[in-house]
């Protein structure tokens, strides 16, 4: 008889789950002052509270940056660096905003270029396509590499990985990228023993400096001679053009990487550049500001809305989950550039009192919905996803 009681109890079990699961979510509960909405393809709704209000989105505004980079640049686009001779020994870099001049690429554009060129022994690294008093908000003065200042000429994020050896001594902690005075003398921040990334300076002209610095090294591994001592000026009229280096990355490789690893130094060289091509040189926070509001607003339906950078970074940003709706519909054709977790197609959100997480997810007969969860409260790191699974398995529940 045992069986037969057995059989019985997961009966029980399984109606109480199903029961459970039919049974109606308390969103502002669950929400912790939050927002969410549910659509299906069709634009149906599924689950909506507090959907037309405004919060802070934290990252993933920076789905909203990569879709207007791609509708106004282009998936082909690719960023450039110029580089002119001028006096003897005097080459000129004109930094044009590529956030992909890491390690590798430098290393690529080095050997392109150290055939054009002689003995160097100045490098002058001119960032005008940039203001030079860019401010753009949310950003501290830690070490932590998401605090790096934008400029329109940077290597590796204005970062660098770095080893301080207990005897005192400081190395780079990745062998593609040579150790740069610069990047020694900030090694020597960390702690004893401690290796990180961190980034080089409160100012853009810290990352300028690195770019400087790694763009020499890199020369000197081709084989050009020469001091190459670094400063921060302008390219002279009549300076001879050497080469114009387009990045080995697309946009569509960039924004790829730029949501997979929620980099903020990028989505802001990104947005930064959007303002400079709607609106002229050099780039500001405020010429952004329009291009991606003007973007959002006609190529996305938004409206009551606020950007005030591309990263998420600022609590300034003001987006409700109706919107976000509303951008990944328009988002669908690049949404395999989403990273994917847990089954969702998505980019989260985080800052201290913000949990966000927007995109897509499958539902059985229903097929791809699309979400935003934009929770503005103190809850752990990855309760988005809680959330997140929550209203799936509550959607999956209503359709049996």
């Amino acid at each position: 008889m045992r069986p037969f009681y057995v059989v019985i109890s997961y009966l029980l079990l399984l109606a109480s789950a199903l029961e459970v699961s039919a049974a109606p979510l308390d969103l502002a509960k669950l929400l912790k002052n939050g927002a969410v909405r549910v659509e299906a393809s069709s634009g149906r709704v599924l689950l909506q509270h507090r959907d037309e209000e405004l919060f802070i989105p934290a990252s993933t505004v920076k789905v909203a940056t990569a879709f207007c980079a791609l509708e106004s640049l282009g998936g082909d686009f690719r960023f450039t660096t110029d580089f002119f001779q001028g006096s003897p020994g005097t080459l000129f870099v004109k930094g044009l905003g590529d956030p992909s001049l890491v390690s590798e690429e430098l290393d690529l554009l080095a050997q392109e270029l150290a055939p054009k060129v002689g003995r160097i022994d100045t490098i002058v690294i001119d960032t005008s396509f940039f203001s030079s008093d860019l401010n753009l908000d949310g950003y501290s003065r830690s070490l932590n590499p998401y605090d790096a200042r934008n400029a329109a000429f940077v290597a590796n994020f204005s970062s660098a990985y770095i080893t301080h050896r207990r005897d005192g001594t400081v190395i780079s902690a990745e062998p593609q990228t040579p150790l740069t005075p610069l990047a020694q003398r900030a090694g020597l921040r960390l702690s004893k023993g401690k290796t990180e990334r961190i980034n080089l300076g409160s100012t853009w002209q810290a990352g300028a400096q690195y770019g400087g610095e790694l763009l020499a090294a890199f020369l000197r591994r081709a084989g050009v001679a020469g001091a190459m001592k670094i400063e921060v000026g302008t390219v002279p009229p009549g300076a001879r053009t050497l080469l114009r280096y387009r990045s080995s990355q697309n946009l569509t490789e960039i924004a790829r990487g730029m949501l997979k690893y929620s980099t903020n130094f990028t989505a802001n060289q990104v947005f930064l550049t959007l303002g400079a091509h709607a609106y002229g040189t050099p780039a500001t926070a405020q010429k952004a500001q329009r291009a991606l509001t003007a973007c959002l607003e006609s190529k996305a339906d938004w409206s009551n809305f606020h950007i005030e950078e591309g990263a998420g970074l600022s609590r300034r940003n003001q987006v409700s989950a109706r919107l976000m709706n509303q951008l990944l519909e328009r988002f669908q054709k690049y949404r395999e550039l989403l990273p994917t977790e847990s089954g969702f197609q998505a980019k989260t959100g985080t800052l201290t009192g913000v949990n966000s997480l927007a995109g897509y997810f499958e539902l059985p007969e229903k097929g791809r919905v699309r979400f935003a969860i934009l929770i503005n409260s103190a809850v752990p790191h990855l309760y988005k996803y809680e959330v997140a699974k929550t209203l799936r398995q509550h959607l999956t529940a209503d359709l049996r």
